[in-house]
């Protein structure tokens, strides 16, 4: 490789902050304008984007999109919300709660962290030595 400049480092891919960064191929869209009534149960990651009258229960992660909207019991492994949930409870062990959500409902989680602008009503109970967080959103949702 004489006089010849070898190529630049690739850039290192920056790290996932949100549970949102990561994409997983095995992942269910529930897609905007669908509507379900009745339970909705998962081993692999759930992204709902309709209307969910009724439990979910997932075992890995979960994510209520911006604009979709559940009405029911929520647990799952780790939780994102953006979107409007009404229930009796939210049970995960990581829960975040984006700055379009509306929330009403009791939360029993690990960690959890609330997003300026967000909404929420209702009651935490934290799960061993964890401790509520607050975030300003600085990407689009």
């Amino acid at each position: 490789m004489l006089g010849k400049t070898p190529p630049p480092p690739a850039a290192p891919e920056p790290p996932t902050r949100r549970f949102t960064d990561a994409v997983d191929p095995q992942t269910t869209v529930i897609g905007p304008g669908t509507r379900i009534k009745g339970e909705l149960v998962a081993d692999a990651p759930v992204e709902l984007a309709g209307t969910l009258e009724g439990e979910i229960r997932a075992s890995a992660h979960c994510r209520v999109r911006q604009g979709a909207r559940v009405t029911g019991r929520v647990e799952a492994k780790t939780l994102v919300i953006e979107g409007t949930v009404e229930g009796p409870a939210l049970v995960a062990d990581r829960l975040e709660i984006g700055s379009t959500a509306r929330v009403r409902s009791s939360i029993q989680a690990r960690v959890m962290a609330i997003a300026d602008g967000a909404i929420f009503e209702g009651e935490v109970r934290m799960d061993e030595a964890g401790s509520p967080q607050s975030f300003t959103e600085k990407r689009k949702v």
